[in-house]
């Protein structure tokens, strides 16, 4: 091993992407204090020690927004080529978000540096042809979910299955209790019997949230028709994302407390989770609490375009682990929000199979579990320091 300390390239371009760095960095500076870390990535990556070149989760977006700041993302990638060829890092670790991430593996690979990707892309779920992409860009692919290593490895990638690094974390901390949240989630203290605890989660983004909460709302007023005693409690990951909920508020009769940063405090508060389809559906699971998921797509976008892109069976990542429909899944959601809201007052209103739906989410999520004391960023950090070490 060089007597330099080892130089890191890490690139995120999103918040979970940023988490996900962060406890990289740490990870690694507990088997390599005197690593250096650059790259691009978050606030999150900057506190744990990364110099970053340029903060992209600011602009974390879905792809229409990335195409209107294509000019941004072309700079950002040129001033990456130039880093990397310029400091020659040990390794390059992408993290997550491959629309940007897998034209980064590929200008390292193209100066000789290898390619530690983390967070496999789900070319299983869409655009199955980008595997070939990977295989040829990619040294080493860390996958977060059980099934991933055995798809990735039957087309040729050295991938490693790393664990789920959401269940890394205990879900009964202090900071997830719903009890500690202030001020006091609406009828936390003394809730009514009869009264129902329903959670929103309408999405991270800006443009997630836009599509989501006004069909929410109209599912929340025709539950809140049928229990009049129903507590809502959407879920924000930022303040500003939280104006963005409350904007959507504006003139509707159903009151919907926000909180924000506090999302598995209000799983653990709610007893019922209305949620967009994505990462959030694992999150809920992991709580063990009964949901129905949605994910508003234009009918022209989804009819012309998006359903000659999906490979999977179901798009609600629970439903896809399990092979079958354990929750309703309204994927694409389009067009009247009743039948979405008949399938939240069905749950609702029948408390057996809530607490069947409950276990079957128990079971699906036990092997995701860390296991022989290693969490998800520690065997990452352990793929990592290979290329280092070598």
């Amino acid at each position: 091993m060089s007597s330099q300390p080892p130089t890191i390239f890490l690139t995120a371009a999103e918040h979970s992407g940023d988490a996900l760095g962060a406890a990289l960095i740490e990870a690694i500076k507990r088997q390599q204090p005197e690593a250096v870390f650059v790259g691009v990535g978050g606030e999150k990556m900057a506190a744990a020690g990364c110099r970053l070149l340029a903060n992209p989760v600011k602009r974390s977006a879905m792809l229409g927004q990335v195409l209107s700041q294509a000019a941004f993302w072309r700079k950002l990638l040129k001033d990456i080529q130039r880093e990397i060829a310029a400091l020659k890092p040990d390794v390059v670790v992408p993290i997550d978000s491959s629309f940007i991430n897998l034209r980064i593996a590929t200008l390292a690979r193209s100066v000789g540096v290898p390619v530690c990707y983390y967070v496999a892309p789900q070319v299983w779920a869409s655009r199955p042809w980008r595997v070939k992409k990977i295989k040829r860009c990619v040294n080493t692919l860390c996958c977060i979910l059980p099934f991933e290593e055995t798809y990735f490895k039957r087309a040729g990638v050295n991938a490693i299955y790393v664990g789920h690094p959401m269940f890394d974390a205990p879900v009964d901390t202090p900071e997830t209790d719903p009890a500690t949240v202030e001020p006091p989630l609406p009828g936390l203290k003394t809730p009514e019997k009869s009264t129902l605890r329903i959670a929103v989660f309408p999405g991270s983004r800006k443009a997630e949230i836009a599509s989501h909460m006004p069909a929410m709302l109209d599912m929340l007023s025709e539950i809140r028709g049928k229990f009049p005693q129903a507590q809502f409690v959407a879920a924000a990951p930022s303040d500003e994302r939280a104006w963005q909920i409350r904007h959507c508020l504006r003139g509707s009769h159903t009151p919907v407390e926000i909180r924000v940063n506090k999302s598995d405090a209000i799983i653990r508060w709610a007893d019922f989770v209305l949620t967009k389809s994505g990462t959030a559906t694992l999150q809920i699971a992991r709580h063990h609490k009964p949901m129905v998921v949605m994910f508003a797509v234009p009918w022209w976008q989804w009819h012309l375009i998006a359903r000659f892109f999906i490979n999977t069976k179901f798009i609600a990542l629970v439903n896809i682990l399990a092979g079958r429909m354990l929750v309703p899944e309204f994927v694409p959601f389009h067009g009247s929000p009743l039948p979405v809201a008949r399938a939240c007052i069905e749950l609702l209103g029948n408390a057996g199979a809530r607490a069947s739906m409950s276990r079957d989410l128990a079971a699906l999520v036990a092997p995701l579990q860390p296991t022989g004391g290693l969490l998800a960023a520690d065997r990452v950090a352990n793929e990592v320091l290979k290329f280092v070490q070598r």
